[in-house]
């Protein structure tokens, strides 16, 4: 761990490193961390009903379960930042933030490449349904694990040049938060290969409409739902990271134009909620867009509502008796 170079100029440092803890800063970490409690709670619920249920065991279930899980490691990784406000520590290194959010990073990189391979695989089932569907029968698992492999990767590469810069700038302040790991020179190379993993998957997306519009046999409803899928995936999921980058770039670039250090980066928050309400609506797509994932969403707040009745029955026995 590395200790903060406490000779930084910048000016939102300066103000609040030893102000303990402030509702300047912790007021926006809460509101940020009500958001991510909610999608951890429907990316787990993904990852529950896709576990419990023998129907998903598809290759497009397996990926939209990755990229839950993603996105769950994702988002647990802001306990970390909320920690640090609350505290009133409000500040540590770089080093120390990106050692901490190591998951975070990994994972966060991991669903964006999930999110491609999520896209390839439904153009391949497209383009020669019969072909995908003997590969699934025969090299199901193989299959699997090339795409899982490919994310491995990508997350390997893109925690290697975040945790390289940190070590280059070991004690620049920061207060934890996860974005602040992707600025300046880490940021672009995100935001670039965001932009291509993005760009590529809406391209198969656009293709996957263009085919099945072609086919005469596939019925409107269908069509209609996969326009609706279409629009929900570019403009939620992809489109949530692109904007949340665009925004911390822009800010740091123009900051010294923009006012005060703190509304600065408090306004950052309104791309940041948008960002994890984003990744948490991969169970609410799912809920709208797929009667399969419908009935087992049901099925399992059904069985949390009756276990909660039990539990409250046994509770009012138990103190009937005890009465």
């Amino acid at each position: 761990m590395a200790s903060i170079n406490t000779s930084s100029n910048d000016p939102f440092y300066l103000a609040y490193r030893f102000a303990g803890p402030s509702a300047d800063l912790i007021v926006p970490a809460v509101a940020l961390y009500l958001v991510v409690l909610v999608g951890i709670v429907l990316n787990g619920t993904v990852l529950v009903v896709t576990f419990k249920s023998s129907s998903l065991r598809g290759s497009a279930n397996f990926l939209l379960a990755l990229i839950c899980l993603c996105e769950l490691v994702h988002q647990i990784g802001h306990t970390f930042f909320l920690v640090v406000v609350i505290s009133g520590t409000n500040f540590v290194s770089l080093l120390t933030a990106d050692l901490f959010l190591t998951p975070t990073i990994f994972g966060l990189n991991c669903g964006l490449m999930a999110m491609l391979c999520s896209a390839v695989d439904r153009l391949f089932s497209v383009i020669s349904p019969i072909k995908h569907m003997d590969i699934l029968l025969q090299f199901k698992y193989v299959y699997l694990f090339s795409y899982l492999l490919i994310c491995i990767i990508y997350g390997a590469y893109s925690l290697n040049y975040v945790l390289v810069y940190a070590f280059e700038n070991a004690g620049n302040p920061t207060t934890g938060l996860v974005a602040e790991s992707f600025l300046r020179t880490v940021g672009y190379k995100f935001l670039a290969g965001t932009f291509i993993i993005s760009l590529c998957s809406s391209c198969c997306y656009v293709a996957i409409f263009v085919l099945i519009r072609r086919k005469n046999y596939v019925r409107q409803q269908t069509n209609t739902r996969l326009i609706r899928s279409l629009i929900i995936i570019l403009t939620i999921n992809i489109g949530g990271y692109l904007f949340n980058l665009a925004i911390y770039q822009f800010i740091e670039e123009f900051h010294h134009m923009l006012g005060s250090p703190i509304r600065i980066w408090q306004f950052s928050f309104i791309a940041g909620i948008l960002l994890n309400a984003a990744a948490g609506s991969n169970a609410i797509v799912l809920y709208l867009n797929s009667t399969d994932y419908r009935q087992l969403f049901k099925k399992e707040l059904k069985m949390c509502f009756a276990c909660l009745h039990t539990e409250n029955g046994q509770r009012n026995n138990e103190r009937n008796s005890f009465l």
